[in-house]
Formats: structure tokens, sequence, C-alpha cells
């Protein structure tokens, strides 16, 4: 949960909401909208589009300290490439009146807005990626990388420079040069992945001579009034050949006296196969590189921000007090809750709608759809279609909305359709909100997938929200509230997998459960468990199970595990499940039950025995719970049935975020 022990405001969050001298720059507190691709708002030329500035204006409103643009590359050869998101074509200057446009908005509000440089190197796969050196173990298998050519090199530096003088023509208060996350200048500064033999190659001062190139180069072109900052990596996290925190420290100081306004800290290498360090999920604590900024601070006068999955204005306001940070990079809080910053400055930590941090809109968003997207904040990418919200907007034709069913769907359809100023009444058969995400927070290293249902109860009760615990909705209760809108949100329920588990009637002492009989019910197991389904509920209840000391088997028709689970996610689950013992099994056509309790597996390889299983947890197939939808259609009422009521199977479906995006746009169009 998060840490709400300084409610009070700026009074209290002293260090999170003090100024700070950045070079000839001041900005007013320490909290840092940092550089974030989401994939929308810019067109196939790269030219930014009004959702780029309606997205960042909603931000900007709530005045954090700074707010730096997504990674923008500088030459044609740095580009993300054909398959990855689209990104700002700063080499070209037809991209000005946008970004004159985009810069000119926000700084409507009283923010420090800056440009991010960037030569994108690896990340250009599939297409032919420049870098440091070829890198063999890419090449053989089938990527095209090969090394950057001396003349290169000049020409990038000087497209720094001119992508530097353009991002201030337009107005950027400041720039940022991004030299890590595997991207081209990390490719100079990290030894596995320079295997140049001339002078911008081996021993350190080589390696880092191309960096202090394009930062003099840069500095050179806008003069000393505008800050050139650093981004760079604490750690590649690639293993030996590494660029690594030693190195760091050596560099640092030779950063600052070339006139580096600020050094921020991250770590990992999309391009390296280490996102998971860069974008971190829940298993991860707040402020997990933190370590890096406070090795950093020992060595340089100038400002460190760092990065590293801090979510909580409490938690980063310790950060700067204990001396770790300057500044706090608190970009996906700022997704989740465009607000933040305000709310926290007035002291309503309450009232943040905090980051999950399970992955699944922002990065995986753009993995699998390349554009972002937030669990908690549908609005995220659509401000410019939504424009500014205000509550109350439909009052002149207030409804009576019922809403039955208290899981996040549910909770997000009456929170939005009470914001627009319907009547509305939610109703759920349990006696506590939270369906499946509040079980789902039981699960180890999970606690906070359900930070958001204490942020829901209290907006609820604020727009008045009238909640009906503990209470079943049938036809009489439709009846006697008289609906103008019905919204079914009751979620689903488990069922054996008749198809997948046979020989039921063989069973004698062998104990089957459903998933929401173990979790809801706390009931026990025995010592050796089978559970039937690997997607994101099976391998947690399996890492649940585990915990307890079972020996765990998990198994999955289908030939992925946790398919519903952000990557990031789903690394470090896969993680605790091997250093658990939990055993996975995947495409496997039928789990048999012969008599005397034996199990056996059936794949297209064969069978396979498992021996002494005691307990099967049914964690796989799962119907739609909408026998009141026809109810009501019945009634002539106008039906929304949203959440896993309305499937669980499909793509995108059967997710918490699927779930409160629903739910928000039936709220929104009731």
């Amino acid at each position: 949960m998060p840490v709400t022990d300084a409610e009070g405001g700026d009074l209290k969050l002293k260090h999170l909401f003090q100024p700070l001298k950045i070079g000839a720059m001041e900005v007013n507190n320490r909290i840092v909208m940092s550089a974030m691709d989401p994939g929308f708002g810019i067109e196939d030329d790269g030219t930014v589009t009004p959702q780029m500035t309606a997205y960042l204006v909603e931000r900007a409103r709530s005045l954090p300290g700074m707010i730096i643009t997504g990674a923008m590359p500088v030459h044609p050869l740095g580009s993300a490439g054909s398959s990855a998101v689209k990104t700002v074509h700063l080499w070209k200057e037809s991209v000005v009146p946008g970004l004159k446009e985009m810069v000119g908005a926000v700084h409507q509000f009283d923010v420090k807005f800056g440009a991010q440089l960037n030569h994108y190197g690896l990340a250009r796969m599939p297409e032919e990626a420049v870098a440091a050196s070829p890198v063999a173990s890419y090449n053989a298998i089938g990527m095209n990388t090969r090394a950057a050519t001396r003349d290169e090199i000049k020409e990038f530096i000087a497209a720094f420079a001119d992508a530097a003088e353009r991002s201030v023509s337009v107005g950027f208060d400041f720039l940022e040069i991004h030299a890590g996350h595997g991207y081209f200048i990390n490719t100079f500064l990290t030894p596995l992945y320079n295997q140049r033999t001339d002078e911008y190659g081996g021993p350190f001062q080589n390696r880092i001579r191309f960096l202090l190139e394009v930062l003099q180069a840069v500095k050179a072109r806008v003069g000393p009034s505008i800050p050139v900052g650093v981004r760079m990596n604490g750690d590649d996290y690639i293993g030996e050949g590494a660029w690594n925190m030693i190195e760091v420290c050596l560099v640092a100081p030779i950063l600052e006296k070339a006139g580096a306004a600020y050094i921020s800290m991250s770590a990992g290498a999309s391009s390296f196969g280490t996102l998971r360090a860069t974008i971190m999920p829940m298993y991860e604590k707040q402020g997990a590189l933190a370590h890096f900024g406070e090795e950093v601070k020992k060595l340089v006068s100038i400002p460190v921000a760092i990065v590293g999955r801090i979510k909580d204005p409490v938690v980063a306001d310790r950060l700067i007090a204990e001396g770790k940070a300057d500044l706090t990079v608190m970009s996906r809080a700022q997704l989740a809750d465009p607000e933040m910053v305000e709310k926290a400055r007035r002291g309503e930590l309450a009232d943040i709608r905090y980051c999950l941090a399970d992955c699944l809109g922002c990065i995986e968003g753009i993995l699998r759809y390349t554009e972002a997207s937030c669990t908690v904040n549908a609005r995220l990418g659509r401000e410019y279609l939504l424009k500014d919200e205000v509550p109350g907007e439909k009052t002149s034709a207030s409804k009576k909305v019922l809403v039955v069913g208290g899981g996040v769907a549910g909770l997000e359809a009456a929170r939005r359709a009470a914001f627009a100023g319907h009547r509305v009444l939610l109703c759920e058969s349990r006696g506590w909100l939270g369906g499946q995400v509040k079980l789902a927070a039981t699960m180890p290293g999970r606690e906070e997938i359900g930070d958001c249902l204490p942020w829901f109860e209290r907006q609820l009760n604020r727009l008045g929200v009238e909640v009906h615990l503990n209470t079943p909705v049938d036809a009489s209760f439709i009846d006697d509230f008289g609906p103008d809108a019905v919204i079914i949100s009751t979620g689903s329920l488990p069922e054996v997998p008749l198809g997948f588990l046979e020989g039921l009637g063989n069973i004698q002492e062998i104990e089957l459960l459903l998933i929401d009989e173990l979790v809801e019910d706390r009931q026990l197991t025995g010592d050796n468990v089978l559970v039937l389904g690997g997607d994101q509920v099976g391998l947690q209840i399996a890492d649940y199970l585990a915990e307890q000391g079972k020996q765990v088997t998990v198994v999955e028709r289908g030939s992925h595990f946790g398919s519903k689970l952000a990557t990031c996610d789903r690394y470090y689950l896969t993680g605790r499940l091997i250093d658990k013992g939990v055993k996975r099994l995947k495409g496997i056509e039928k789990v048999e039950i012969l008599p005397v309790d034996e199990v056996w597996l059936n794949t297209a390889g064969g069978r396979q025995h498992l021996p002494g299983i005691e307990t099967i947890v049914l964690a796989c197939d799962r119907r739609p719970n909408i026998f009141l939808a026809e109810i009501a259609e019945k009634k002539g009422i106008p039906v929304h049935i949203i959440g896993d009521a309305s499937g669980v199977a499909g793509e995108g479906q059967g997710t918490m975020m699927a779930a409160i995006h629903a739910g928000y746009d039936a709220g929104r169009q009731v």
C-alpha cells in the first residue's frame, strides 16, 4: 500500500517540493515526468499531433518540476525502425511547427519542458542497425548490425548539435542526451558491444569519447543558458562486459567538468533484452535503482535524478531527504494519475490513483499494439478526444443507473457515471468490494494490485454513489429501483474444464478445488498440488501455494505461460516459480485421472504420469456471469455488459485493464 503518513502537503513533503537550480534554470519541485514514448500522437512523417499535445498538457496542469519528451532521434539512421513506435523526426525542419505548438501549450503552465535527444542504435532492428561495433550474436540470427564509420560518427555528432538547436528554436527549456538503454551512445560505453580498435574503442577514456563529443557539440550550439543533462545506465544488466557502476563513478565527474547540467540515472537496455530492469513491475521495491543516484551524488555537485518505480510522493520525498537523489522521476505515476503532483502538493495522498506497476498498459501496450495505455487510467491517449471532463457535465439529463457487481469494472463504471451527474446505485452480492482484484492482491508480491480499491471507494463516496453490499439483484429488485440503464459487471464463474480434465468419476481421495474456493475461502490443500491453467491466475496460484511449501505442478494447454501478463511482470513471476521449484508443463492436450487416483498428462509426444497428486486446482476455464442481462433487456432497459461478464477468453479480455477500461466507457456512455 502507498505510504500515507505525511498528509499535509508540501509543508511535510518539504524535500520534494523545494525548488532546485539546474544550470541557469530553476525548477519549482523535484518531480520529473521523464521521457516516455507512448507510441501515439506522432504521424508517419515524424510530426507531432494534437493527441500528443493534449496528453502532455493534461500532466503539465499538475505542475511537475520538469517534463521531458519521448526520445527524439536526431538522424534517419538513428530512428526506431519501421516496426517500432513512432518518434519525432528531429532531423527534419518540417517537425518545427508542431513542436512549437506543443511547447507553447505546455508552457501555459509553470513547468520546465525539455527535449530528449537520441540515436536509437540497436533499437533500429530489424532494419539495419548502426552501433559502435557489429553485434555477432544478433547477426547470427539474421539481424543486420554494423559498426558506425568514423565519418558517420562525425555526422551523428553534428546531427545531435543540429537537433539541439532546432529544439531550442521551438522553445524547449532544456535538453537531455540519452546515453543509456542500449541505444547508440550506450553501445560505445559498454565494453561488450564496443569492440572498436580506433580512438572510440578499448580503454575507458576512448569509450566515453563519443558521449563527451556529443555533449560538447550540443553545448557549443545552444550556449550556456540552456541546461544539457545526460541520461545513462547505472548498470546494463547484461552480465560480463556490461557498463556498470564502477565506470559510472568514473565518468560522472568528467561529465560535470564537461558542462553537463544534471545526470539522470537509469538501468537496463531494451535492445539487450533487459527491459524488465528499465520498466519494473510490482515485484521490485519502489526506488529500486536509488543506490545509483546515491553513489553518483557523492562525486558531483550537479543535480542527480533517479528512476526506478517511484510512485508514492512520500517515498520520493524520503529518497531526496536521504541524499539518494536531487530529482525523482515519477513518470508512470503521472500516467496513472495526471493530477498526482497537485494532489501531493495539497497533501491529498488518499486521492491519488496510484500506478499498480502491472506493466500491462504502459510498456506492454507498446510491445503488443505499438501504443501505450494504463491499467487504471482509461483516458490515457484519449485526452484530445474526451477534452476536459467536468464533474456533473450531464446533470441536465441525469439518469438512474444500476450497476450490478462491485469488481473494478463496476467500480469504475459507477464512478464515471456519477462523475457525469447520474444517480448511481451499485449492488454487490458479497460483503466487500473489489471482486477478483481483492483476491489477486493476496498473492505473494502482488499486494499493490489492490492499491486502487481504497481510491475507488473514496471516489464513490465523494460522488454520492449509493453502495449496497450483501445485495443480490433479481427481477423484483430491478422493478423496485426502476433504473434507466443497467450495467452488468458480475464477473465470471469458474467451471470444470470437461474437455481438458477427464476421469472425474475415478477420483477417490484427490481433492478438486475451484480457484475461487481456494483463495476466497482460504481452503487448505494437500502437499502435492496440480494446477490446471498456466495463464496469469494459474501462475499466481502456483506461487501462492509454493510459498506455503507445497510441491506444485502447473499444466497449460497452450504453448505459452502467462499470456495475459505483461512481459516484464511475467519474467519476475516465472523467476519466483523457478526459484521455488514449481514444475511448468505446456502443450498438455488432456489431464486424465485413472482408477486409484492415477493422474496422467497426455501430449502430442506421449503420456506422463504425475504420482502422488493430492489436490487439483482448477484455474483455467471460466464462464461469463450474465443471467441478469436477459432479465433487464426483456424489461426494455438499456444494458451494458462489462468486464469478465462480457467474456474472458479473447485477446485483451480477462484482465484488470480490460475491466477498468470497459467500466470507464460504459459509465461515460450511459
